[in-house]
């Protein structure tokens, strides 16, 4: 949602007709200190959190990249993992509850305040949030409540045939109303899948005494076996999108068949095996408005252009009554959540496995270099030397190079750290919650 928030604020820059939040500016003094609330409590009994960021100076998103074949090139998914959003911190953040009762909440990592208790959220009751940040700027929610309930009857996945003519995997849910007004549903999911490096063997380099301006140069190269698991990781992605049901519920106040998310054949995440956890919320329609806004905002370019006053309108307002100084939300929803794994070969039994996301080319290099403060005349037409590269931690070790791999053969075969290191594209704790 923040990553969204961003995009619109950005977009605003340029559009005149928005008069409640004038973002025209010359300089970037000139902006208007802005905060952005994400807050959803649940009926999860848990340490909830709130995250609170700020615009208050137009953002460079420029990225200076230098080509580096031995990296991983970044994808949309990657870039937007990148922690650009300016944190509010040591602001003053609870909760009042209609019993009386309080809940604190103390910053934890910059700009993400945690409960100083567990807790969850009661039908019945109302709960108010309350922010005051180091500026002295005070901001108040509306009153919010859970409105209904629903549970996730099923969630399957099935083999479809793609828009692009292409083969996939589709995961849908099933849902069943419960009590109350359940007609607004939100969802988000969390994926994990596993990771294998093809190119793993258990071993690896290990660079010690160097000395790259002796002369000549100086250093020790060894073999040895990887300290830590390295060849089977879990990588992690949530959600990037708001998904809404669209009010699409069958006669019987369920959801039926609902799409949550769409992987083709060749989806590096699907390679080996795959799980992913729904949480569908039941949210009020104030609340599911408010996303269906935030939804067209990032979704649909044409939506810039009916753009009026007070579109993006929260139910979280400043104290001070000034416009345009806070955008979000403080929701109230019970949750449900349901996961389901699946194998790649459930679906493709016959089929390749999807390219692994690294170029894993086999690559060698002479083992040493000149020295780096060597004053005298040298051309040099080869590669970066094995023991330049680990020292850069850039490339995983693979054999012997027995083969004369390489336009200047030294004595290993290596490959880009991540083919033999899966630790650079996950973790290699397996969750708690996998099953094989």
């Amino acid at each position: 949602m923040i990553k969204n928030f961003y995009i619109i604020l950005l977009l605003l820059v340029s559009i005149s007709c928005v008069e409640e939040l004038d973002l025209a500016v010359s300089g970037q003094d000139e902006l208007p200190n802005i905060l952005i609330v994400e807050a959803t409590i649940t009926d999860e009994l848990k340490f909830h959190q709130i995250r609170l960021s700020k615009v208050d100076s137009l953002l460079d998103l420029g990225v200076d990249n230098n080509f580096n074949p031995f990296a991983p090139e970044l994808t949309e998914e990657d870039i937007a993992a990148f922690d650009l959003v300016p944190h509010e911190e040591n602001a003053q953040v609870s909760i009042s509850i209609s019993d009386g009762s309080q809940i604190s909440f103390v910053e934890g990592n910059p700009g993400t305040y945690i409960s100083s208790q567990v807790f969850q959220v009661q039908e019945g009751l109302e709960y108010e949030l309350r922010i005051k940040t180091t500026d002295n700027r005070d901001f108040i929610s509306k009153p919010m409540g859970i409105e209904g309930n629903a549970s996730i009857e099923n969630i399957y996945a099935e083999k479809v045939t793609l828009t692009d003519g292409g083969e996939g995997v589709e995961i849908f849910v099933d849902s069943n109303e419960m009590n109350g007004n359940a007609e607004n549903l939100r969802f988000s999911f969390e994926e994990t899948y596993k990771i294998i490096a093809p190119n793993w063997t258990g071993e690896e380099f290990k660079l010690t005494n160097y000395d790259p301006c002796a002369v000549p140069v100086t250093y020790d190269l060894e073999i040895v076996p990887s300290p830590v698991e390295t060849r089977v990781c879990y990588g992690s992605r949530s959600s990037q999108n708001v998904i809404l049901n669209d009010k699409d519920v069958s006669s019987n106040g369920g959801l039926n068949r609902f799409s949550i998310q769409v992987l083709g054949q060749n989806n590096f995440k699907i390679s080996h095996r795959y799980s992913i956890e729904v949480s569908q919320l039941v949210t009020g329609a104030e609340s599911f408005g408010f996303y269906e806004k935030l939804k067209n905002f990032s979704q649909n370019g044409s939506v810039f252009s009916q753009i009026q006053p007070g579109f993006l309108e929260g139910n979280i307002s400043s104290a001070d009554g000034k416009q345009g100084t806070v955008i979000g939300f403080f929701d109230i929803a019970s949750v449900t959540k349901k996961r389901l794994f699946f194998n790649y070969k459930d679906f493709f039994p016959d089929e390749e496995l999807p390219d692994y996301p690294i170029n894993c080319g086999l690559h060698s290099s002479p083992e040493s270099h000149v020295s780096f403060c060597f004053t005298g005349e040298f051309v040099n037409n080869c590669p970066f030397s094995i023991i330049e590269r680990v020292d850069l931690d850039n490339i995983a070790y693979v054999a012997i190079n027995d083969e004369n791999i390489g336009t200047c053969p030294g004595p290993y075969i290596y490959v880009a750290k991540p083919c033999g290191d899966c630790t650079l594209l996950g973790s290699n704790v397996e969750p708690d919650f996998w099953t094989e």
